[in-house]
C-alpha cells in the first residue's frame, strides 16, 4: 500500500522584485479594467435569442404549409 505525500507549497519571493505589492496590484486592476472595456461583445440581431425563436417558428410554419402539398 502506497503512502501519499502531502503536496508542499513554497512562497518564494524573488530578490530582484523592488516594486511594492500595492502598486503592482493597482496596475493589474487597471489593466484588467482596460481589458474588460475593450472586449465588450458586439451584439448582433442575427444571434439574439428572440431572432432565433422567431426564425424557428417561421421554419415550423413553412414546414407545415409545405407538408400540405404532398
Amino acid at each position: 500500500m502506497a503512502i501519499f505525500k502531502k503536496n508542499r507549497q513554497f512562497n518564494i519571493k524573488p530578490k530582484f522584485q523592488n516594486e511594492t505589492d500595492d502598486s503592482l496590484e493597482q496596475d493589474l486592476q487597471s489593466k484588467w479594467q482596460d481589458l474588460k472595456q475593450s472586449k465588450t461583445r458586439q451584439s448582433s440581431i442575427l444571434t439574439s435569442p428572440l431572432y432565433m425563436v422567431l426564425f424557428l417558428i417561421a421554419l415550423i410554419v413553412l414546414w407545415y404549409f409545405l407538408s400540405g402539398y404532398e
